[in-house]
């Protein structure tokens, strides 16, 4: 599947043990967590450089969390 939007960065699960800053895809039709196939979910140096850019982005959706598997920098 592919979803585009702006990346960015707040945190997640406020007010329990796994409170975090997590990457987000803000896209039309909502906010996804984004990680990277492979990548460590918690902390991934690589998204966080996607942070202030519009992608596109090809993965799976499971819930909120969309795994990518490949991007692209896109204009708005």
């Amino acid at each position: 599947m592919e979803l585009s939007g702006l990346v960015i960065k707040e945190v997640v699960g406020k007010g329990s043990k796994s409170e975090h800053d997590a990457v987000l895809l803000e896209a039309k039709d909502g906010k996804y967590l984004l990680r990277q196939r492979g990548g460590n979910p918690f902390r991934d140096p690589e998204l966080d450089k996607l942070v202030g850019k519009h992608i596109r982005a090809n993965g799976v959706l499971t819930g909120y969390t969309f795994v990518m598997s490949d991007w692209v920098e896109a204009d708005k």
